[in-house]
């Protein structure tokens, strides 16, 4: 008899090797597991880490202490059969992991903890995405704001995304508590707004701020400015305002001299020649401050033009060597105005 359970656990060990042979091996541990969940998630797993992750430059929205939106690029790990901008808005959720990421730089997820994506759509340039209702967990008017915004300007960041709608629990919301419409799809629209009155003409520019004593970065404002005529704003527009420095009291700015004036802007092709006033002198020893003060001439004016490459600093006429090399090479626009990995 114990010859015959020996000779039957013989068989029954060459039927399985047989099997196996021919069987795809995933499907064999998952006839082993009498909870079939389990066995899918141990095959999920396996094939994820087969797959290439690959990482893309992605520009996010977090807040500083002082409630400006900051763009930072991020690279951020994707597969193809994950969404980047679904995984970017996760990147922005207040989770423990998320807040320690950012908090070298002094800045802050903006999305509201335990806020989860339950879908994402997008379609001839319009993104529908849906959230759970933590995503209304904030406090006050300008949370909410900084909410709507940092989402829209994130997603807003890829090519193939224009507008954006948001859902809450799969419905369409006319207003939030605060306030602000989300009806319909929305665009970017006054990122930091910091001028008290409220024209019809604005422009983005950029200044510099500091959150927690921390290093360094730079802020995209808008300024409302007022014109005799009614003519597009233009590039003159934008750095005439960008020279005025911030509003006293926010918190932000520049290495720009106070005083300084724009005589002129030479555009040739991607190179933006700017002749200032002397009073850019005051600064043009000090590396740093100089390095700084171009980039944001050239974050400015990418604004406005964003095939701008470079910049050349002049005063009366003569062109100023800025930076550690001397070099009369025009100063490079970065590509993102901020970068952490």
């Amino acid at each position: 008899m114990r010859i015959r359970k020996v000779a039957g656990v013989f068989l029954l060990l060459c039927i399985i090797i047989g099997v196996t042979v021919f069987t795809n091996p995933f499907k064999m541990v998952k006839g082993l597991f009498s909870n079939e969940e389990l066995a899918s998630n141990i095959i999920e797993s396996n094939e994820d880490s087969e797959e290439e992750t690959a990482l893309r430059d992605t520009v996010l929205y977090y807040k500083d202490d002082k409630g400006f939106l900051i763009p930072v690029m991020r690279k951020i790990p994707w597969t193809q059969d994950r969404g980047i901008a679904k995984m970017a808005l996760n990147s922005m959720i207040d989770t423990p992991g998320n807040r320690e990421d950012v908090k070298e730089i002094g800045l802050q997820p903006v999305i509201p903890s335990n806020t989860q994506i339950r879908g994402m759509t997008i379609k001839d340039g319009l993104c529908k995405v849906d959230f759970t209702t933590e995503f209304l967990n904030y406090v006050s008017k300008e949370e909410e704001e900084s909410l709507i915004k940092s989402v829209v300007y994130t997603l807003t960041e890829f090519p193939t995304i224009d507008q954006v709608q948001l859902r809450v629990n799969g419905k369409v919301l006319s207003g939030l508590t605060f306030g602000t419409n989300i009806a319909n799809a929305m665009t970017r629209d006054n990122i930091n707004y910091v001028s008290k009155e409220n024209n019809d003409q604005k422009v983005v520019v950029y200044y510099e701020g500091t959150a927690n004593g921390l290093s360094s970065y730079f802020v995209p404002v808008t300024k409302s400015i007022k014109k005799e005529d009614a003519t597009p704003v233009n590039v003159l527009d934008a750095l005439d305002a960008l020279v005025e420095g911030p509003p006293e009291g926010i918190g932000l700015y520049t290495e720009i001299p106070k005083g300084t004036q724009i005589i002129g802007v030479d555009l040739n092709e991607s190179i933006a020649t700017i002749n200032l006033t002397e009073e850019v002198l005051d600064i043009i020893e000090n590396d740093q401050a100089a390095a700084s003060m171009a980039k944001t001439f050239g974050l400015t004016l990418k604004e406005q033009y964003p095939s701008i490459a470079g910049v050349k600093l002049c005063v009366n006429g003569k062109e100023l060597r800025i930076g550690e090399s001397k070099t009369e090479e025009p100063i490079i626009v970065p590509t993102f105005a901020n970068q952490y990995e």
